[in-house]
C-alpha cells in the first residue's frame, strides 16, 4: 500500500506590493515560513504543485475559513423533517420530498466528505469544541438514519418497487454519511493524535501523520491478504540548514546517540533509518517493520502504530519542513524466504558492506513473485557485491536491479522500468527512493496481481485492492498489467506508473508506459468509481471477518427480500413476489409463461455452485412437474459436457440459465453464460456486485443483499444464504407465472422467508455451544467427513467446503446412507446435516447414526428442534428451529459454519502453543548471545534445561489431555517430543543422530527443533479470513545460530580433522573455558580406539593404537606403543566420555585427553579415538577464568575445604599454581590450600 498526498496550490496574488518588504523564501513548504513571507515557487508537504515558473505565493496571516458545520447542521434538520411517516402524510412522489430530495440527501454526503481534506481535517484536529459539534451532528444523522431503516421494514411492502427502492437507497446513503463524520473523520483524528502525540502541534506535522494514519488504515484493511509481516516506509526531504539543525535539535533531546546507531543496522530491520544527500538536500527514510507468523487480525497494524507513536527521532523530524514526503507500506503472506524483519518489505538497495543510503535510498515492495529471482542474484554476485545473509526474499533483487541500471547512467524512471522488465512472473511493485523525491514508482504485469491508483482531489493513494483506499476517495484506475499489446519491438505486457508531487494532479499527474517504454495515454475513460465505502469492508468489533459475515448472515436475507415482495393489490392478507423487468425481463416471463422455456439449467463454481444446487431444490418443489427439466451443474462442467449444439443451431433456445455468482467476475461462470447466450439460451444472474462483469452479460439480474454487501474473508459465507433466499424468489415467480402454484401458496412461502433470519439469529445464538463442541472434537480427529440427504446434500457441500477451506483438511461431503457403505475403518468424525429432513427419511438416518457409532466414527448431529432419537449415538447435537424440507439448508449450513469457525480457531491454538515454545527458545538464543553464553554452555545451564524440562511436561500433558491437534501428525508429535528430551538433557546427546541425521552437538539440536517448531507451526496455524496456499513458501524466522566455537583445542581438533560434531556439548562447554587458561598446545597424540562392544562399550577384547604424534610428543615413548589392551585412565576416559586434564604418570607434563564420538550415522555413542594434548598454562589467569574453566571440579574443592571448617573464598584459588590447580584431582588441591592456610603461604609453584 502506498500513499502520496497532495492539495491545490494556493495563488495570493493581492497585495504583493505592499508585502516585498517581507522575507522571500525560494522554494520552501508554506507551513514552514513565517506569516507574512512571500515563497518563490513553494513546496508542500505531499503537495502536488503545478510546477511552472514564475508562480508567487505568499503565506498570509493564518486563515480561518468557517467548517461546513452549518451548511450540515441545516441539511440534518431538513432530514429529519422528511422523515418516511412525514413524507406519506403530506402525499406525492417519494422521490422527490423524501430526506429532503436527491440533492438532500447528496449534499449531506458531500459535507461529510469535506471534512476529510487536509485544510479542514487540520482544522478540525486543532479544535476539539469544533470535534464536538460535528459529534453532536454525526449521532443526530445516525439516529435519523436507524430510525428510519426501523420504519421502512415495517412499510416496505406497502410501497412500490420504485418507492421502495428509492427510500432504501437514501437510508443507506445517509447511513454513509454518518459513518463518514464518526469513523472516517472524528475516528481518524483520534488515530492520528495517537501517533502524532506531542509532536501534533503544527499543522504541518498534523498533515504528515494523517497521511500515514491514512496508509495504516489501508494495510489494516489488506491484511485478510496476508498478515504474517508488515512494514511502512517513510522517506522525508529536508534542505540542508533544516536537516542540521534537526541534528542540532537531537543533541539537545539526547536523541542523537539512537539515531547513529539506527543508522548502522543491517540490514533494514524495525525503526531502521537511512540518511543521503542528494544535492543541496537530505533525505531521511524511517523504516517500521513486524514479523510474526502467529497472530490475528490488527496486530502488526497496531505493533507499527505504537512504534510510530513512540519514535521521539520521528516525532523531531516532523517539527521541520519538508520538501517531499512519501510513504510506501506493505503487508502479506512470505512466498519466498522466511518470515522475518529482514525479509519484510519494504527492502532497500544496501548490500552487506554497505552503508544505509551511500547510494541514495532505494525501498521497494512486492506483491507477487520474481521467477528468476536466483538468476538475477547470482549475476549480482559475479559483479562482486553479496546480499546480507538474513535476506532471503526475492523482493530484495528489485532495488538492486534498478541500482544497477542507475549505475548505467539511466534516470530514475528509465532504471525503474527496464529493472522491472527483467523479472520473470506475475508482480506488482511499488518503489519510492531519495533521488527521485516525491514520487511513486509502480509496476504490475501478469494475472495474478494488482494495482489500483485512488485519484482524490488532493492525493494519490496506490493499493493492492480497491477497498485499500476507498476512505480516500471513490475514484480510481487500475494498472492494466495483463493486457498483452502490439508495440514497436513486437508483443508486450506489463505497465509503469509514476505519480509526482509536482504535476497538477488528476489523471494529468500520472505518467505511464508499457514495460517496453510506449507511453500509455489516461483519459477519462480511464478513471472509474466504486460505490464501496469502508463501511462496508470495516472489520468492526469482530476478531476476524469470517464470523463477522456469518453474523450478518440474517441481515442479508433481510436485504435480499427487502422490496422483493409486496401486499397483494385484491387481497391485503396475502403477499406477492415483485421481480421487475430489470431483474426477470418480460422476454423471459413470457417464455417461461408459454413452456418455451422446458430446461432451467443454475450454474455456479464454488460455494456459488452448491447454492445452485439448493436453489434446483427450491424450484423442484415449487414446480412439482415433470414437464421441466431442473439441474444444478458447476460453470465448468456446465459449458465443458452439457452444452450441445453449435452456436448457429440455438440448442439450448428452450434453456433458462441462471447463474449465481457472489463477485460477478468468476471466469468459469461468465464463459459459460457467454456460451450459452449464444445457443440461445435465456439467461438470468443472481449476484451480489453491482455492475460487476456478468450484470452486462444476461438478461436480467437479481441482486442479492444491497449490493455493498462485501465478504473480506476467502471464505465466503453470507453470500450463500442470500443466494438461496433469490433463487427461492426467483422460484416463486416461476411457479406463479406458470401456474403451479397459488396464490395462497406464494403467500405463505414468502412469510416462510420472511421468518428465516428470526431462525439464523436462533442458530447463531447457539455459538457457545457450537464452539464447546468444535474445541473438543476437531483437535482429537484427524479424518473428518460431511454427510446429508435431499436438499441437505449441498448443507453437506458447502460445509464441505467451509471446513476444507477454515482447517486446510481433505474432507468428503457424501450422502448420509452412502457413508455406511464407505470404508469407516478410519473412525472419522461425522457432520450429520438431518434438520428439516421429511419424517419418511429422518428415522433412516438416525439409524445410520447409529451405524457411525457402532463403527467408532464420532457423529456431531444438526437436527430439528423436539427431535431427541440422535442422543444415544451422537456426540454432540445442536437443534435448530423447524423449518421446511427445502429451506432447511440455510440453518443447517449456519450451524456448519459456525462450527467450522471454531474447530479452525481449536487447531490454530495447537500452533500457538508451539509459537510460544518457539519463542520462549528463539528469546533463549539471542540472550545467551547477549550474555557472551554459545550454544554449547547454554544447553548446560540449569535454568534452560529446567525450563526446556517445563515446556515438555507442557506439551506432554497437552498430548495426553487431547488438548494438541493431531492433524500435526504423529511424526512430528513424536520429533518434537524427542527434540525435547533431547535438549532437556533426559536422552544421550549421542543418540541424536540416530533419530535426526546430524550430530547431537548443541547448535544441531536448537536448529532442528526450531526447524521442527515451525514447520508444525506453519501445518496448524489456521488465518481463517486468507488461505495459505496463496504462498508457495512459509517458514518461521530465527536468529542465526552460533558460529563455531574457535580457539586452540578446537584448531587442534580441526588439525587431525575433527570437529564439534565429534564431540558431546558438556565437553564443548569443557573445550571452550579450558582455553581461557591455555598458553599454548605443545604437541598431540592421536589414539583410535577399536573392540567396543554392541553398546559402544570397552571391555577386554577393546584395544588402542596411536594414528599420529604431532610437535614435542613426536619423539616421546608409549606405553600403547607395546601393549594395544586399554586400560587405566584412557579406559575410563573411553566408559565416561569425558575430558581428562591432569600430569602424566613418569614425566609429570600437563596433558589434556578428550574423547571423540564416532560421527558415523550407524555408530553413535561410541568413543572411536582419543586425541591427548601436551599443554602449557598462561602465567597469568583471571580468577573468574578459573572459575569456569574448573567447572564442577570447582564445587567439589570447595565442599571439601568446607568441611574443614574452613570458610570459603574463591581467593583461595589464587595460592594454587596453575598447572597444580587443574592438573591435580580435587581433594589433592584441597590437601594443598589447606597446607597453604597453615604455613601462610602460595603451595604447588608451577
Amino acid at each position: 500500500m502506498f500513499h502520496v498526498r497532495s492539495s491545490r496550490l494556493r495563488r495570493v496574488l493581492k497585495g504583493v506590493r505592499r508585502r516585498l518588504a517581507a522575507p522571500v523564501y525560494f522554494g520552501r513548504c508554506l507551513a514552514a515560513v513565517p506569516p507574512g513571507a512571500v515563497v518563490l515557487f513553494p513546496l508542500r508537504s505531499t503537495v502536488l504543485g503545478c510546477g511552472i515558473a514564475g508562480i508567487v505565493a505568499f503565506k498570509g496571516p493564518p486563515a480561518s475559513p468557517a467548517l461546513p458545520i452549518p451548511r450540515l447542521a441545516a441539511c440534518s434538520e431538513r432530514l429529519k423533517s422528511n422523515g418516511l411517516d412525514a413524507c406519506r402524510a403530506r402525499g406525492g412522489s417519494l422521490s422527490e420530498t423524501y430526506l429532503g430530495g436527491e440533492e438532500c440527501i447528496a449534499e449531506t454526503g458531500r459535507i461529510a466528505r469535506e471534512f476529510r481534506r487536509p485544510d479542514a481535517f487540520g482544522r478540525l484536529y486543532a479544535d476539539p469544541a469544533l470535534q464536538a459539534q460535528l459529534e453532536q451532528l454525526a449521532r443526530g444523522l445516525a439516529e435519523c438514519q436507524a430510525a428510519e431503516a426501523g420504519r421502512f421494514d415495517e412499510l416496505v411492502g406497502r410501497l412500490g418497487v420504485a418507492e421502495a427502492d428509492t427510500v432504501a437507497r437514501r437510508i443507506e446513503q445517509l447511513k454513509d454519511a454518518a459513518w463518514c463524520l464518526r469513523t472516517e473523520v472524528l475516528g481518524n483524528i483520534h488515530r492520528v493524535s495517537e501517533l502524532a502525540g506531542a509532536a501534533g502541534g503544527s499543522t504541518a506535522a498534523v498533515l504528515v501523520f494523517r497521511s500515514i494514519n491514512s496508509v495504516l488504515n489501508s494495510i489494516d484493511r489488506m491484511e485478510v491478504r496476508g498478515r504474517d509481516s508488515a512494514g511502512i516506509s517513510l522517506l522525508f526531504m529536508l534542505r540542508a540548514g533544516d536537516y542540521e539543525q534537526f541534528n542540532a535539535a537531537l543533541n539537545r533531546e539526547g536523541l542523537q546517540a539512537d539515531f547513529v546507531r539506527r543508522l548502522e543496522r543491517q540490514p533494514l530491520l524495525n525503526r531502521s533509518v537511512a540518511v543521503h544527500r542528494h544535492g543541496s538536500d537530505v533525505a531521511v527514510a524511517f523504516t517500521y517493520k513486524v514479523a510474526v507468523e502467529i497472530g490475528s487480525l490488527g496486530d502488526n497494524i497496531r505493533f507499527l502504530r505504537k512504534e510510530i507513536a513512540g519514535d521521539p527521532v520521528l516525532h523531531t523530524i516532523v517539527a521541520f519542513p519538508c520538501e517531499f514526503h512519501t510513504v510506501n507500506a506493505h503487508t502479506r503472506w512470505a512466498s519466498v524466504g522466511a518470515i522475518t524483519q529482514a525479509n519484510c518489505h519494504p527492502v532497500d538497495n544496501r548490500v552487506a558492506e554497505g552503508s544505509a543510503g551511500a547510494n541514495g535510498i532505494i525501498h521497494a515492495c512486492l506483491n507477487g513473485d520474481i521467477d528468476n529471482f536466483q538468476e538475477l542474484k547470482a549475476a549480482f554476485e559475479q559483479r562482486g557485491a553479496r546480499i546480507h545473509p538474513d535476506i532471503t526474499t526475492d523482493t530484495k533483487i528489485i532495488p538492486l536491479q534498478i541500482e544497477l541500471y542507475l549505475q548505467q547512467g539511466c534516470d530514475v524512471a528509465e532504471a525503474f522500468r527496464r529493472a522491472v522488465g527483467d523479472f520473470k512472473g506475475s508482480h506488482a511493485i511499488a518503489m519510492h527512493t531519495s533521488l527521485a523525491p516525491g514520487k511513486l514508482f509502480l509496476a504490475q504485469r501478469g494475472s495474478g496481481q494488482a494495482i489500483f491508483v485512488g485519484v482524490a482531489p488532493d492525493h494519490y493513494m496506490a493499493t493492492s485492492e480497491v477497498y485499500g483506499f476507498i476512505e480516500e476517495t471513490s475514484a480510481y484506475i487500475r494498472l492494466d498489467g495483463e493486457s498483452v499489446v502490439d508495440g514497436p519491438s513486437g508483443k508486450t505486457q506489463g505497465q509503469v506508473v509514476v505519480l509526482d508531487q509536482m504535476s497538477p494532479g488528476g489523471l494529468q499527474g500520472i505518467s505511464a508506459w508499457r514495460y517496453d517504454g510506449t507511453p500509455v495515454v489516461l483519459g477519462e475513460r480511464d478513471l472509474r468509481r466504486t460505490e464501496l465505502t469502508s463501511r462496508d469492508i470495516d472489520r468492526q468489533h469482530y476478531p476476524h471477518y469470517f464470523l463477522k459475515e456469518v453474523s450478518e448472515s440474517p441481515a442479508s436475507v433481510e436485504k435480499t427480500l427487502q422490496n422483493r415482495w409486496k401486499i397483494a393489490d385484491s387481497d391485503p392478507t396475502l403477499l406477492v413476489t415483485a421481480l421487475d423487468e430489470s431483474a426477470v425481463p418480460a422476454r423471459v416471463n413470457r417464455a417461461l409463461a408459454d413452456g418455451s422455456v422446458r430446461r432451467v439449467f443454475f450454474i455456479g463454481q464454488g460455494t456459488a455452485g452448491v447454492a445452485a444446487l439448493a436453489c434446483s431444490h427450491i424450484l423442484q418443489h415449487y414446480l412439482n412437474s415433470p414437464a421441466i427439466q431442473i439441474q444444478a451443474l458447476k460453470a465448468s462442467e456446465f459449458s465443458g459436457f452439457s452444452m450441445s449444439g453449435e452456436v448457429e443451431t440455438g440448442a439450448m433456445a428452450d434453456a433458462l440459465v441462471v447463474a449465481i455468482s457472489q463477485s460477478g467476475t468468476t471466469t468459469d461462470t461468465n464463459r459459460a453464460v457467454d456460451m450459452a447466450r449464444a445457443r440461445g439460451a435465456r439467461t438470468l444472474a443472481i449476484v451480489n456486485r453491482r455492475d460487476s462483469d456478468i450484470t452486462f452479460k444476461v438478461d436480467g439480474v437479481i441482486y442479492t443483499s444491497s449490493g455493498r454487501d462485501i465478504e473480506m474473508s476467502v471464505a465466503s459465507t453470507k453470500a450463500f444464504y442470500a443466494q438461496i433466499t433469490a433463487g427461492a424468489l426467483l422460484g416463486l415467480h416461476i411457479a406463479r407465472l406458470k401456474g403451479r402454484r397459488t396464490a395462497e401458496f406464494v403467500s405463505e412461502e414468502i412469510r416462510r422467508l420472511l421468518e428465516l433470519p428470526a431462525h439464523m439469529r436462533r442458530v447463531l445464538g447457539l455459538s457457545e455451544r457450537l464452539e464447546a463442541s468444535a474445541r473438543r472434537l476437531a483437535v482429537t480427529k484427524t479424518y473428518w467427513a460431511v454427510v446429508g440427504s435431499g436438499p441437505n446434500k449441498a448443507s453437506a457441500d458447502e460445509i464441505r467446503i467451509k471446513l476444507s477451506e477454515l482447517c486446510y483438511k481433505t474432507i468428503s461431503s457424501d450422502f448420509v446412507e452412502d457413508k455406511k457403505h464407505i470404508d469407516l475403518s478410519s473412525e472419522p468424525l461425522i457432520v450429520v446435516c438431518a434438520a428439516g429432513t421429511r419424517p419418511s427419511v429422518i428415522g433412516d438416518i438416525v439409524k445410520d447414526t447409529a451405524i457411525f457409532k457402532a463403527h467408532k466414527a464420532t457423529p456431531v448431529v444438526i437436527c430439528d428442534e423436539g427431535e431427541t432419537r440422535f442422543a444415544p449415538y451422537a456426540a454432540d447435537i445442536f437443534h435448530v428451529p423447524v423449518v421446511a424440507e427445502h429451506l432447511a439448508p440455510v440453518l443447517n449450513t449456519l450451524a456448519g459454519h459456525l462450527w467450522g469457525y471454531y474447530a479452525a480457531l481449536s487447531i490454530h491454538e495447537g500452533s500457538q502453543f508451539l509459537f510460544g515454545l518457539h519463542a520462549d527458545l528463539q528469546h533463549a538464543v539471542t540472550d545467551a548471545d547477549r550474555r557472551g553464553v554459545d550454544l554449547f554452555e547454554l544447553v548446560l545451564e540449569t535454568g534452560f534445561r529446567e525450563k526446556i524440562a517445563d515446556l515438555y511436561a507442557e506439551f506432554r500433558e497437552r498430548r495426553r489431555d487431547g488438548r494438541f491437534p493431531v492433524t500435526v501428525g504423529y511424526d512430528a508429535s513424536s520429533d518434537l517430543t524427542l527434540l525435547l528430551k533431547y535438549l532437556a538433557g533426559r536422552l544421550p546427546a549421542a543418540d541424536f543422530v540416530l533419530d535426526f541425521g546430524p550430530q547431537g552437538t548443541a547448535d544441531k539440536m536448537i536448529a532442528v527443533l526450531l526447524e521442527r517448531l515451525g514447520e508444525a507451526i506453519g501445518f496448524l496455524a489456521r488465518p481463517v479470513d486468507a488461505i495459505k496456499h496463496q504462498a508457495k513458501t512459509v517458514t518461521v524466522g530465527t536468529s542465526r545460530i552460533s558460529e563455531a566455537p574457535e580457539g586452540i583445542l578446537f584448531a587442534a581438533l580441526a588439525a587431525e580433522h575433527f570437529s564439534t560434531a565429534n564431540l558431546i556439548p558438556a565437553n564443548v562447554a569443557v573445550l571452550k573455558n579450558l582455553q581461557a587458561v591455555l598458553r599454548e598446545v605443545q604437541g598431540s597424540v592421536l589414539y583410535r580406539i577399536a573392540g567396543l562392544n554392541a553398546l559402544g562399550e570397552p571391555d577386554e577384547a577393546t584395544t588402542i593404537e596411536i594414528l599420529s604424534k604431532r610437535g614435542g610428543t613426536r619423539h616421546l615413548p608409549s606405553r600403547v606403543e607395546s601393549d594395544p589392551a586399554l586400560k587405566g585412565t584412557k579406559r575410563i576416559i573411553v566408559r565416561d566420555g569425558n575430558v581428562y586434564i591432569g600430569k602424566g604418570r613418569k614425566d609429570d607434563r600437563s596433558i589434556l585427553v578428550i574423547p571423540l564420538m564416532s560421527a558415523a550415522p550407524g555408530q553413535p555413542n561410541r568413543t572411536e579415538h582419543l586425541l591427548l594434548l601436551h599443554i602449557a598454562f598462561s602465567d597469568t589467569v583471571p580468577l573468574n577464568a578459573k572459575v569456569r574453566a574448573l567447572g564442577g571440579k570447582h564445587e567439589h574443592i570447595k565442599n571439601i575445604v568446607q568441611e574443614n571448617s574452613v570458610p570459603w573464598s574463591d581467593d583461595l584459588l589464587e595460592r594454587i599454581a596453575v598447572d597444580e590447580l587443574f592438573g591435580r584431582s580435587a581433594e589433592k588441591v584441597a590437601e594443598f590450600i589447606m597446607a597453604g592456610l597453615k604455613n601462610g603461604g602460595r603451595v604447588g609453584a608451577s
